[in-house]
C-alpha cells in the first residue's frame, strides 16, 4: 500500500514533534483566552461595584443637598436657590442614569424609572408654583423626602446586584477551571497517542533497516531489500540492496574459487598419496627406520590434507543444499541414535559418557543432511569434552518445532566468538588455546544445512559453563516464495 512520506527522516521527526505539540498548544491558547475573558469579567465587575458605590454615596449626598436647598427656598423664596436645585436635580438624574447602566432586573429598572419620573414631576411643580403658595411647597418638600427614601431603597439594592455579579464570576471561574482541566487531560492524552503513533511509524522505519542489515549479516542474499519511507531511508534501502547484490556476487566468486581449488588440489594429492603408498610398501626397495618415519609423516599429513579438501567440497555443496533437498519424513530421534552409534569407538577411547533424552519427533527434511548436522555437533562436543566427561543430548518438541540440545563439559564458547563460531574456517579462542585440531568448517556446514531446512542453530550459555548448541527445526517443510 502506498503511503505518503516526507522527503527526509528528519522532517518526519519534526512533523511528529509538531503534531505532538499541537494539542498542547491548543490547550495553552484556550487557557490564555479563558484567563483573559475572566480578567475582563473581573474588571467589569469591579467597575460595576465602583459605579454602584459611587451612585449610592452620590445619591445620598445630592438628596441631602436638594432637601436643604428646597427648604431654604420655601423659607426665603430666593430664585437663586431654585437654580441650585435645578443643578442638583441634573446631577441626581445623571447618578440615576449611571446606576441604570448596571445589570438590574426588571423590577429594579421599573423602580428606578419611577424615582426619575417623581424627580422630574417635582421639578416641574416647583417651576410652575408661585411664591405665595408656601403650603404647596411644603408638600413638595414632603414629596422630595419620600422620593429620596425611595431612591435610597432603589440604590441600596445595588449591593444585591454586585453580589449577583460576584457569584456569576465565581461560577464562571469554576466552570473555566473544570473546562481547562478536562482540556489539559484531553490534550495530554491526544499528544500521548500521537507520540506513540509516531514512535510506531519511526520504529517501523528503523526496523526495516535493522532487518535488512541482519539479513545481510546472516549471508541471506536471495531476497531483495526494500525500505519504504522517506526518500533518504528509501535511498539507504537501495544502497543496502546494492550491497546485498555485491556480496552475493562475491560469495559466488568465493564458492567458485573454493570449488576449483578443491578439485585442482585433489588430483595432485591423489598422486602424492599413491606415491607415499608405494614407498611404504617397499616397491622401490626396502626402507630403513628413519625413512619409514618420514613416510609415516607424509601419510598422516596427506590424509589430513585430503580431509580438509573434502571438508571444502562438503562446505561448497552445503551452500546449495536448499536446491537439492527432497523433503521426506525423518525421525530425528533415530538420526541422533545412529550418530551416537557411529561415534561409540571415539567416545569409548576418551571415556566420555553420553546421556540421551530423545523424545520421538518427526520432521520433514533430508535425512542425510540432518545426520551431517547432528554428527558435526556431536564431533564438536567430543573435541572439547575432557576425558571422562559427559555429553548430553536432549530432543523435544516445542509447538511446531523440534529442538535438539547438545551440551558438553568443555570450556564453552567465548563471548567474543559467539557471532563468528559458525563462520567458515573460524577456530574459536578455546580451540586455539587447547590445541584442538580441525578445519573450522564443521559448524559452518551444519549452519548451511540448517538454514536450508528453514531452521536455526545457535550457541546457548556462555564461557566456562560448557558448550551448549541448540538446533531448532520446523516440523513441516516450508517453501520460500
Amino acid at each position: 500500500m502506498y503511503r505518503l512520506y516526507p522527503k527526509s527522516f528528519l522532517r518526519l521527526i519534526l512533523i511528529g514533534f509538531a503534531l505532538v505539540a499541537l494539542p498542547l498548544l491548543f490547550a495553552l491558547g484556550n487557557a490564555a483566552y479563558t484567563v483573559q475573558r475572566l480578567a475582563q469579567e473581573s474588571r467589569r465587575a469591579v467597575d460595576q461595584a465602583t459605579v454602584a458605590a459611587r451612585s449610592q454615596r452620590g445619591v445620598a449626598e445630592i438628596l441631602t443637598g436638594m432637601e436643604r436647598v428646597l427648604r431654604q427656598f420655601v423659607l426665603l423664596h430666593d430664585e437663586r436657590l431654585l437654580e441650585d436645585y435645578r443643578r442638583m436635580h441634573g446631577e441626581f438624574k445623571q447618578l440615576l442614569a449611571d446606576y441604570g447602566a448596571l445589570p438590574l432586573n426588571a423590577e429594579q429598572r421599573l423602580a428606578l424609572q419611577r424615582v426619575t419620573a417623581r424627580a422630574d414631576g417635582l421639578l416641574a411643580r416647583l417651576d410652575g408654583s408661585g411664591a405665595a403658595q408656601s403650603a404647596a411647597r411644603r408638600d413638595e418638600v414632603a414629596e422630595l423626602v419620600a422620593m429620596g427614601d425611595e431612591a435610597r431603597r432603589v440604590i441600596g439594592a445595588g449591593r444585591a446586584v454586585i453580589e449577583g455579579e460576584v457569584e456569576r464570576l465565581q461560577a464562571m471561574a469554576q466552570s473555566a477551571h473544570n473546562l481547562l482541566l478536562w482540556q489539559l487531560l484531553a490534550a495530554v492524552a491526544i499528544a500521548l497517542v500521537i507520540a506513540l503513533w509516531f514512535r510506531y511509524v519511526i520504529s517501523r522505519q528503523i526496523e526495516q533497516v535493522d532487518r535488512a542489515i541482519r539479513t545481510i549479516g546472516r549471508a541471506e542474499y536471495s531476497d531483495g531489500i526494500s525500505v519504504a519511507g522517506p526518500q533518504d531511508l528509501a535511498y539507504l534501502g537501495r544502497r543496502l540492496d546494492w550491497l546485498r547484490r555485491r556480496l552475493a556476487e562475491l560469495e559466488e566468486q568465493k564458492s567458485r574459487f573454493l570449488r576449483h581449488v578443491s578439485h585442482d588440489l585433489k588430483t595432485p594429492l591423489t598422486a602424492i598419496r599413491e606415491g607415499v603408498q608405494l614407498l611404504s610398501e617397499g616397491v622401490p626397495g626396502p626402507l630403513n627406520d628413519q625413512q619409514r618415519t618420514i613416510v609415516d609423516i607424509l601419510t598422516q599429513n596427506s590424509k589430513r590434507l585430503q580431509r580438509q579438501i573434502e571438508d571444502l567440497l562438503n562446505y561448497q555443496q552445503a551452500g546449495f543444499a536448499a536446491n537439492t533437498i527432497d523433503p521426506q519424513p525423518v525421525a530425528l530421534d533415530v538420526v541422533c541414535t545412529k550418530v551416537f552409534r557411529t561415534q561409540r569407538v571415539v567416545l569409548a577411547a576418551r571415556g566420555i559418557r553420553v546421556e540421551r533424552k530423545l523424545a520421538p519427533v518427526i520432521v520433514e527434511g533430508d535425512a542425510e543432511k540432518l545426520r551431517v548436522v547432528v554428527d558435526n555437533l556431536m564431533t564438536n562436543a567430543i573435541k572439547f569434552s575432557p576425558r571422562g566427561g559427559t555429553i548430553r543430548m536432549e530432543l523435544r518438541q516445542a509447538e511446531d518445532s523440534a529442538v535438539l540440545d547438545v551440551m558438553d563439559e568443555g570450556p564453552g564458547v567465548a563471548p567474543e566468538d559467539r557471532e563468528k563460531i559458525f563462520e567458515p574456517f573460524f577456530r574459536g579462542t578455546q580451540a586455539r588455546k587447547g590445541g584442538v585440531k580441525g578445519s573450522g568448517l564443521g559448524l559452518a556446514i551444519a549452519k548451511e544445512y540448517v538454514i536450508a531446512h528453514r531452521g536455526r542453530i545457535q550457541v546457548v550459555g556462555g564461557e566456562g559453563k560448557g558448550g551448549h548448541f541448540r538446533l531448532t527445526l520446523p516440523l513441516e517443510w516450508k517453501k520460500t516464495e
